[in-house]
């Protein structure tokens, strides 16, 4: 667990920076004077369609890096590795095919969202570059992962793509850049990102694109065109599922609700980010230990990581929550936003669940039961795209946070349950249910105590009691070992510092 803990370590204090720029961008787009909400309704439309767009045109090339990547680095030098080769060549396909069908039904969506969502028929084609460039870097980030360098495309991902947004914001604010300019440069940040790591693949010379296919991909092209198969249908339609939220209102309602939508949405996503994490580093170990049989270390893993997980967004989301109101009036967001309160409620609470099952969808897709994941992603597409454009149309966003987050629960569920039945593993302990009294405990004394205190004063009292009893319980009940051990090489390495 040491090296999972390291770089998620690494991985979510760079992107913890990332999502601090992120607030500040999330506050610029929605305060008061600056954009309206249909202005930043529309760059979150846009990076949900590339959500749908990019792992549709990937040709599942993502997931077989992530799966057969043991195979080839096992068995092949660098010069003759073709992995690489593979994922551009078939993506490169996907890319042609699926940005030639967005060409083609442009009629369809300029009748679909033009009296509601204006602005994004104005900017359709710059949202396909956006998807475009988004899938580049997807197939990057993959096989970087693979490399076992997960720090670089992450802090790309989640800090300096907002820190590109932010100096485009500066700009506008500013008015150095009109809006249509702001858009544009917009859709071209990911342009930048996979250019930077293109060129550290090649100066640290890991860039391999073979001219010619090897051995080991002709050995494995059956099982491999079967599995990728299985599991890109399954992402494709889970992406989907995850996404059709924000396009519903988007189609039913218009860019303003779905930006009221989008910045609660965006604040139960802060619970992610150490999931993002977990995903991309325990991914391949995870997969060298279905190759190796090992079920005693994947079962270690995933309970380690579904403690942990569940720990950090317990924090996350109690402090949030505890000082939503206050939070919105203190940085003087739009007042419009925060009627999608209960979205976050929801949305976080969902998020909270699936963080405390661990590493399930990783352990299901590098498992030799990985076609799983395509009949469950079956079943929940087929639940959420009605339930969620029948809720856009007649409750609005309540309605939506509800379909969203009752069909990702379900689904979840059915993975847990396949899991044990299937592996007899199962993420929770009996750490788990300390975790979650000691969770309950502390935000219902914060809040008894703290309720009727507001402004500044009573989001510092409240976030400074619930952290205190949080922390010091995790001491206590010895929930985790991560926590002591990196306060110990904290500690370690600060003592190296001293003279």
């Amino acid at each position: 667990m040491g090296q999972i803990r390291k770089q998620v370590i690494q991985s979510s204090f760079l992107a913890y920076i990332g999502f601090g720029v992120g607030a500040i961008n999330t506050y610029l787009f929605t305060r008061q004077g600056i954009f309206t909400p249909e202005q930043f309704g529309l760059t979150q439309v846009i990076i949900s369609l590339s959500q749908i767009l990019a792992p549709l045109a990937s040709l599942g090339m993502t997931a077989f890096i992530n799966r057969f990547f043991p195979y080839y680095f096992d068995r092949l030098p660098n010069k003759k590795n073709d992995m690489l080769t593979i994922a551009i060549l078939f993506s490169s396909i996907g890319a042609i095919l699926v940005f030639s069908g967005c060409l083609l039904f442009e009629p369809l969506v300029i009748k679909k969202f033009q009296s509601r969502s204006a602005l994004l028929v104005e900017f359709y084609y710059w949202a396909l570059v956006f998807s475009f460039f988004y899938l580049c870097f997807t197939i990057l980030e993959s096989y970087m992962g693979a490399l076992k360098k997960t720090v670089l495309p992450n802090f790309m991902k989640e800090t300096a793509y907002r820190i590109c947004v932010f100096a485009l914001i500066i700009l506008y604010m500013f008015q150095i850049i009109p809006f249509s300019i702001f858009v544009i440069l917009f859709c071209c940040i990911y342009l930048l990102i996979v250019a930077i790591i293109i060129s550290y693949l090649f100066f640290t010379r890991q860039l391999h694109v073979s001219t010619s296919f090897s051995s080991v991909s002709r050995r494995l092209k059956k099982s491999a065109t079967t599995y990728v198969g299985y599991v890109y249908g399954g992402s494709v339609i889970i992406n989907m599922a995850r996404q059709v939220d924000t396009l519903a209102l988007a189609g039913a309602q218009n860019l303003a609700t779905t930006g009221i939508y989008s910045l609660n949405q965006y604040a139960a996503a802060i619970l992610q980010v150490p999931f993002r994490g977990v995903q991309a580093i325990a991914g391949p170990l995870i997969a060298q230990h279905w190759k190796n049989k090992n079920l005693t270390e994947i079962k270690r893993i995933y309970q380690r990581s579904s403690i942990n997980l569940l720990l950090i967004g317990s924090f996350l989301f109690i402090n949030i929550w505890l000082n939503y109101d206050d939070g919105l009036k203190f940085l003087h967001i739009d007042s419009q936003f925060a009627t999608g309160k209960i979205v976050f409620l929801l949305l976080g609470l969902y998020n909270l669940f699936e963080l405390g099952t661990g590493a399930n969808a990783v352990l299901i897709v590098t498992s030799p039961a990985w076609r799983f994941e395509f009949y469950a992603g079956v079943i929940l597409l087929a639940l959420s795209i009605p339930l969620n454009i029948l809720m856009a149309k007649y409750v609005g966003i309540e309605g939506v946070a509800f379909a969203t987050a009752g069909t990702l629960f379900v689904y979840n569920i059915c993975r847990l349950v396949f899991i044990k039945r299937r592996f007899n593993l199962t993420p929770f302990t009996i750490k788990t249910l300390y975790a979650l009294l000691l969770v309950t405990g502390s935000y219902l004394l914060t809040w008894f105590l703290w309720q009727h205190i507001h402004g500044l004063g009573g989001i510092l009292l409240r976030s400074a009691m619930f952290s205190i009893l949080f922390f010091a319980g995790i001491f206590y009940f010895q929930l985790t070992p991560d926590l002591p051990q990196f306060i110990a090489v904290v500690k370690k390495r600060l003592n190296r510092k001293k003279p």
